[in-house]
C-alpha cells in the first residue's frame, strides 16, 4: 500500500551521509511495512532483523557495539554477505534489544555512509528506562493512514490526485460528491491501520463481510494494546492507564452540547482527580494512542504559554480503533445514524489528519464563554482556527466571533456538506478535504 511517509525515508536515503533512521509510531500503523517496502524499491538488496521475532539476535550486540563486527556477525546470521554502504539493514521491533538501540550511536559515528535502520513501537522506545542515542539518530513518526492513502488502496487513484488538485475556482460537483462521501464513511469505519484497511479492501465486495472483518481485527488490535499496557507500564499501574484508556471514548459519546475539557471524576471509582491521573494520561500520550489538544483562554504567542496543563480535550488516534471501542456498528457509522456523537466523532477524525501534517504538540483548542474553536495552531507565523461541523449544519458564530477578537485573515470550517467557498477569510470545506488543509492555508485568496 502507498505511504506518504515513503517521500521522508527516500530524502534520508539521498544525504551523502546519515544518522540511523528510527521510524516510531503505535503498534500496527506500518512502521515494518514501510522500512521493507522502502528496502525493495530503493536498494539492490535488504536485510531485517527481527527482535522480537527472534530473540537470540541480542547476543550479537552483547559483546561490544562495534559496527563492523556486528554487521559481521549479522552476515552470518543471515548467511550472506551484508553491505550497509549499499543495502539497507533495518532493526525490527528494536525496542526489545536496549543494547541495538545504544548501537546506533557507533553506527552514527563510525559508519555514516551506512544505511541503518531501526523501527520501534512508542509503548516500548518512549516509554522504556533507556535513553536514546541524543543527536545522532533521525527520529520520525509514523501515524496511521489518512483518507488520502486509503483511496489510493481502495484503488481510487483518480478521486486522490482530483482531491489533492481542486484549484480555488473549481467546485466539487455532487455526483463526486456522494461517490467521495461514500469512501469517507468507510473510512470512519476502518480507519487508518494498514491491516484494516487491507482486509476491507480485500472483502469490500461484500460489504457486510468486511465491516465484520474489519471490526474482528479492531478488537484483536485493541487487546493488544490493552496487553502492552500491562507489559510497558512499569510503576505506573496499568489499571489507572487502561481506566483513561477506555474512558476517552465514553467521555466523548457522553456528551450532548460538546465537551469543555477532560473530566477526571468517575474515570476511577477513587482518587479521580488530575494529580493522580496525569501520569496515566501522560503514559498514553507518549506510547502514541492518545492525542492531547490544550485549552487556549486566549490567544497570544506562544501558544503553549497561553494554556492550562489541567484543561485539555483527550482524542484516540484512529477514528477506525474510537468506533469499535464505543462498540458502534459499521452499519450505523454508514447511515449516519449516531445521534449527537457524530459531531465529535467528525473532531477525532479532522484531528487524525492535521496531526499527520502538522504536530501535535502544537494543535490546541479555545474555549471563551460560549464560544469554542475545536482546533487552533500557528502555522509560518499565521493563527488558524479550524471549526468541525459534522453535518450540512455550517453556521459557524464561534468561529466569527474568534475572526473579529483576534484579526484572523485565514479560517477554515469543515463540515459534511458538499458546497465549498475557497475564497474570503472562511474558507468551507468537506470534511473529507482536511488532508489537503496545509495546500489550502498556502493557496492565494
Amino acid at each position: 500500500m502507498y505511504r506518504k511517509f515513503s517521500k521522508k525515508l527516500k530524502k534520508w536515503k539521498d544525504q551523502k551521509t546519515r544518522k540511523p533512521m528510527v521510524v516510531e509510531g503505535a503498534r500496527q500503523v506500518g512502521k515494518t511495512f514501510c522500512l521493507e517496502q522502502f528496502g525493495t524499491n530503493e536498494f539492490p538488496d535488504h536485510h531485517i532483523f527481527d527482535f522480537m521475532e527472534n530473540p537470540s539476535l541480542k547476543d550479537s550486540f552483547k559483546k561490544d557495539l562495534n559496527p563492523d563486527r556486528i554487521i559481521r556477525d549479522l552476515s552470518l546470521i543471515a548467511g550472506k554477505d551484508i553491505n550497509p554502504e549499499k543495502e539497507l539493514v533495518i532493526f525490527d521491533e528494536i525496542q526489545e534489544c536496549p543494547e541495538a538501540l545504544t548501537s546506533l550511536k557507533y553506527f552514527c559515528q563510525k559508519k555514516p555512509e551506512a544505511f541503518i535502520a531501526a523501527s520501534g513501537s512508542l509503548l516500548g522506545l518512549s516509554l522504556s528506562n533507556n535513553s536514546f542515542p541524543v543527536g545522532k539518530i533521525e527520529r520520525e513518526f509514523l501515524n496511521p493512514m489518512d483518507f488520502d492513502e486509503f483511496l489510493i488502496a481502495c484503488k481510487e487513484e483518480k478521486l486522490a490526485t482530483f482531491l489533492k488538485t481542486i484549484s480555488q475556482d473549481e467546485t466539487i460537483s455532487a455526483a463526486i460528491h456522494q461517490k467521495v462521501w461514500e469512501y469517507y464513511k468507510f473510512f470512519m469505519i476502518t480507519g487508518g491501520l494498514p491491516e484494516v484497511v487491507k482486509n476491507f479492501v480485500l472483502k469490500k465486495d461484500s460489504i457486510n463481510e468486511a465491516f465484520t472483518a474489519v471490526r474482528n481485527i479492531q478488537k484483536n488490535i485493541i487487546k493488544d494494546y490493552i496487553d502492552d499496557i500491562s507489559k510497558h507500564s512499569g510503576k505506573i499501574k496499568s489499571l489507572k492507564i487502561k481506566a483513561v484508556f477506555n474512558n476517552i471514548p465514553i467521555q466523548l459519546a457522553k456528551e450532548t452540547n460538546g465537551i469543555k475539557k477532560f473530566v477526571f471524576k468517575d474515570v476511577l471509582s477513587e482518587n479521580s482527580r488530575y494529580s493522580n491521573l496525569e501520569a496515566p494520561i501522560e503514559w498514553l500520550v507518549k506510547a502514541g494512542l492518545v492525542v492531547k489538544v490544550p485549552i487556549l483562554k486566549k490567544i497570544e504567542i506562544p501558544l503553549l504559554a497561553m494554556s492550562d496543563e489541567k484543561k485539555f480535550k483527550l482524542y484516540l488516534f484512529d477514528c477506525g480503533i474510537l468506533g469499535c471501542m464505543l462498540d458502534l456498528s459499521p452499519e450505523i457509522i454508514f447511515t449516519q445514524d449516531y445521534g449527537s456523537y457524530k459531531g465529535y466523532f467528525a473532531e477525532n477524525i479532522v484531528l487524525q489528519e492535521l496531526v499527520k501534517t502538522f504536530d501535535s504538540k502544537q494543535i490546541y483548542s479555545w474555549h471563551s464563554n460560549s464560544s469554542e474553536i475545536e482546533f487552533v495552531f500557528e502555522h509560518k507565523g499565521q493563527i488558524i482556527p479550524v471549526e468541525v461541523k459534522s453535518g450540512i449544519n455550517t453556521k459557524a458564530k464561534s468561529l466569527k466571533h474568534f475572526i473579529d477578537k483576534y484579526s484572523i485573515k485565514n479560517a477554515f470550517l469543515f463540515s459534511g456538506q458538499d458546497a465549498q467557498n475557497y475564497k474570503g477569510v472562511v474558507k468551507k470545506l468537506p470534511l473529507y478535504l482536511a488532508p489537503e488543509l496545509e495546500s489550502f492555508i498556502e493557496k492565494k485568496p
